[in-house]
């Protein structure tokens, strides 16, 4: 971490958001590479440079003006769309690029109400793409003490045999509707994909639910297994835990609960000091995190006490891939070292030299296809 942004992160958060919203209404983040990874991780999942572009171009604020000029250009990018109906795969896509700004939207949304309301409108669209996608999805609902918790389920075309199935969590940066380029890399493998919300994640946060213990994620994994173990079309030997990010976090908890879990992978896996990690977070993510986790930053103190990969990782059976960029400033690539060596199934720790976080450079091209080569051997998997 260079010292600029470790000393902007120390500042009070009243002040980082002054200074983010002077830095919004010069343009100056233009030439921050902070923007330009947002930017490149956010075209991954399917937005378009020059829509975020224009979006930023005409806020003034990094708050309730940069809300409105997101959700203004999605809105204008959701008409176009119109135009392409009668052409699937240009409508999903145009579709894609509209929900993406929505997605951005919710990054800055500060208030229950614009919370609420924006990702109201970022699932419209989300049912619509779901309307044209092949292979299609269909929406799983669990039980919660409090609301539901909500999954996508999608299996590769003309499947007439159990398959493996992928169990995808999301990033505290992600939901599961923005992670469709990556569920159908997974179908291409032969596998499903069961793409679920975390509890208080997303969709499932609006029924009501918030994480409260770390039993959440052993009942979510129990259910999880059951559910596989029911399905007709799931091999529930071959059940493996993805996760990016505050996913990994998920993942590990998840597997450290069932040996059930056979395989995991995860990219940019949280499975460190979360306490640590906060501590490298500009309050724009930390309010990310708080808004998942269903907390202020004085509860979220007390629920990290309880999430100890000391004590969770050697839980963990699972054959194991970790894939990690060296100049991670968020999670350490020593933390992720040593994390490894406590997990008590094989582990293949994969270091990405010169790799950000999402080690964004190379995701892509280079690290989604390894973790997919990796799963197809481990799980014994033929072209066909």
């Amino acid at each position: 971490m260079n010292f600029t942004k470790e000393a902007f992160i120390r500042m009070p958060d009243d002040i980082q958001d002054k200074m983010m919203g002077k830095i919004i209404a010069s343009n100056k983040w233009k030439s921050m590479p902070t923007f330009n990874m947002l930017f490149e991780s956010n075209i991954l999942m399917g937005a378009d440079r020059q829509d975020m572009i224009e979006a930023f171009s005409s806020a003034n604020d990094m708050g309730y003006d940069l809300y409105k000029h997101c959700r203004r250009v999605g809105k204008e990018r959701e008409k176009k769309a119109e135009a392409f109906i009668s052409e699937p795969d240009h409508y999903i896509e145009e579709k894609q690029k509209a929900l993406m700004m929505f997605f951005l939207a919710d990054w800055v949304a500060r208030t229950d109400e614009e919370i609420d309301r924006n990702y109201k409108d970022f699932l419209k669209i989300s049912v619509e793409i779901d309307k044209y996608t092949k292979p299609s999805v269909e929406k799983i609902v669990f039980p919660w003490t409090k609301g539901k918790i909500f999954a996508r389920l999608r299996f590769p075309e003309n499947t007439i045999k159990k398959v493996p199935v992928i169990i995808l969590f999301q990033g505290n940066d992600t939901v599961k509707e923005t992670l469709r380029a990556i569920e159908d890399v997974i179908l291409e493998q032969g596998m499903a994909i069961l793409n679920v919300d975390q509890v208080g994640w997303g969709e499932s946060r609006l029924t009501g639910n918030r994480y409260k213990a770390l039993d959440n994620a052993e009942i979510l994994g129990h259910l999880i297994l059951d559910f596989c173990k029911r399905h007709e079309k799931i091999n529930e030997d071959q059940v493996c835990l993805f996760g990016f990010s505050g996913g990994g976090t998920w993942s590990a908890m998840t597997a450290g609960s069932d040996r059930r879990f056979k395989y995991m992978v995860m990219l940019g896996g949280g499975i460190y000091d979360l306490g640590k990690a906060m501590k490298h977070l500009p309050v724009i993510q930390k309010r990310q995190v708080f808004k998942h986790w269903g907390c202020d930053e004085q509860e979220f103190e007390q629920r990290k006490n309880h999430i100890d990969f000391n004590k969770i990782l050697p839980k963990i059976q699972a054959q194991t891939l970790l894939i990690h960029g060296t100049q991670d400033s968020l999670i350490p690539i020593q933390g992720i070292r040593e994390a490894a060596k406590l997990i008590n199934g094989a582990v293949e720790l994969k270091e990405v030299e010169g790799g950000d976080h999402m080690c964004t450079d190379t995701m892509k091209s280079v690290e989604i296809p390894y973790m997919m080569e990796w799963l197809r051997k481990k799980m014994h998997i033929c072209n066909e």
